[in-house]
């Protein structure tokens, strides 16, 4: 069962750059109206830091597209499956066409349904794990 942090992460992209842009989007409000009066230029206001920058911690995973996908992708894929996630969440997380994770998903030849048994014999890793294997297979 999902709780709704996690529904709220799978679809929120990962990026913090600690800045409050408040005083930014007030300011181009009020731009239009300086532009009517007709009064002197004024530069745009710059987002003011408020905290340190938050990165995304954790192996970098970039499997793209692939002609063919190997044992340790599809075994990835099939093991972020069997903790919940989405093949959206998949694809992006893996940075993969969505269409292929669909693809993979669907346990459609002899091969991939003996991974998918492999997978289902044993309990989940954590998904910290699955992405620092995933991150061995990254292309560069």
């Amino acid at each position: 069962m999902h709780s709704v942090n996690d529904l709220i992460v799978d679809t929120r992209s990962i990026f913090d750059d600690g800045r409050d842009y408040t005083a930014c989007v007030l300011d181009n409000i009020n731009a239009a109206a300086r532009a009517r009066t007709r009064t002197s230029y004024v530069p745009p206001i710059k987002a003011a830091q408020v905290s340190k920058p938050v990165t995304e911690s954790g192996p970098i995973v970039k499997i793209g597209e692939r002609a063919s996908y190997g044992r340790n992708v599809c075994r990835g894929i099939y093991e972020l499956e069997l903790r919940g996630r989405s093949a959206d969440y998949i694809a992006i997380a893996l940075r993969m066409p969505l269409g292929r994770v669909e693809h993979i998903l669907k346990h459609d030849t002899g091969t991939r349904r003996k991974i998918y048994q492999e997978v289902n014999s044993v309990p989940a890793p954590a998904e910290r794990e699955i992405m620092k294997r995933m991150a061995a297979e990254t292309r560069a």
